[in-house]
């Protein structure tokens, strides 16, 4: 891992911990299904990102009438004709909280930090990121709940981004400049949120 991702981690991971010494702790593990849009290069070439499964963790605690914390995202992707890798969001994210029926409550909120780019079309491996998300959230338990939730996710792919790809001819090796501002992602997910 390299050590720009130790230190967006570390950061986060310190941030956390002096905000929740005090208050009740949400820990939120989801699985989940991303939809992503293509990147265009400057000669119109579309960089096209297959959706797929990812999992993801928020860990949060109140604030005023909502709740902040962090949320983690790890998606494996594929793009053709440029290889495997995956996308690994760290944001801060602060929410406001509904009680819209007696157990169940709903939700709507924003996030901002980086994602880590594991991937052979770019030469940068750290994109500044930002997200909506919105969603409800069933009390099992006075501890236990259910979440439903949806998400944006935009990384903002600057115009300096070099892309190395492989021809489908398998033969010739090509490098594109990237000239999309934005690569957006819809998230789905299903979680299950423990408090104490």
């Amino acid at each position: 891992m390299k050590l720009g991702q130790l230190m967006v981690m570390a950061t986060c991971l310190i941030t956390a911990g002096a905000a929740w010494a005090e208050s009740t702790v949400y820990i939120t593990p989801y699985l989940g299904y991303s939809l992503s849009n293509s990147v265009t290069d400057e000669s119109g070439i579309k960089i096209n990102t297959d959706n797929d499964a990812h999992y993801a963790l928020g860990l949060e605690t109140d604030l005023y009438n909502g709740r902040a914390g962090l949320f983690v995202s790890h998606q494996p992707h594929s793009v053709e004709n440029f290889g495997d890798g995956s996308f690994t969001y760290t944001h801060f994210q602060s929410s406001l909280r509904f009680e819209t029926f007696e157990r169940l409550d709903t939700y709507f909120g924003a996030s901002m930090g980086a994602t880590i780019v594991d991937a052979d079309w770019t030469d940068s491996d750290l994109f500044f990121s930002a997200g909506l998300q919105g969603g409800a959230e069933y009390h099992l338990t006075d501890n236990l709940f259910l979440v439903f939730e949806a998400r944006w996710l935009a990384n903002l792919i600057d115009s300096d981004s070099i892309a190395n790809c492989t021809l489908p001819t398998g033969t010739e090796s090509c490098n594109i400049k990237i000239d999309s501002k934005w690569l957006s992602q819809f998230q789905t997910n299903v979680g299950i949120t423990f408090s104490f």
